[in-house]
């Protein structure tokens, strides 16, 4: 099975470039993000939890994505992301 491609929105580049600047530009943060973008295109739907109809997350802390995932094109949309509140 082929993997799936994984865009991220601007709003969601912008929300992890705020997140790392305000965790002092964190390596955990890089780290975290990058095992998101691994693991959505692997398999967003074993990876992901149902949010609402259509929509998904992910929670790898400290970051919390929601995405969208369509079959017929195996594209992955990250449309948000926040800190994970523990």
């Amino acid at each position: 099975m082929s993997k799936w491609t994984v865009v991220w929105e601007e709003s969601a580049e912008i929300e992890l470039g705020n997140i790392w600047f305000g965790a002092g530009k964190s390596p955990k943060v890089t780290e975290v993000s990058h095992q998101i973008d691994k693991v959505l295109k692997a398999d967003p739907h074993r990876n992901g939890k149902p949010l609402t109809e259509g929509l998904f997350v992910i929670e790898r802390p400290p970051l919390r994505a929601v995405f969208t995932a369509s079959d017929d094109d195996r594209m992955v949309r990250v449309l948000s992301l926040s800190i994970v509140r523990m």
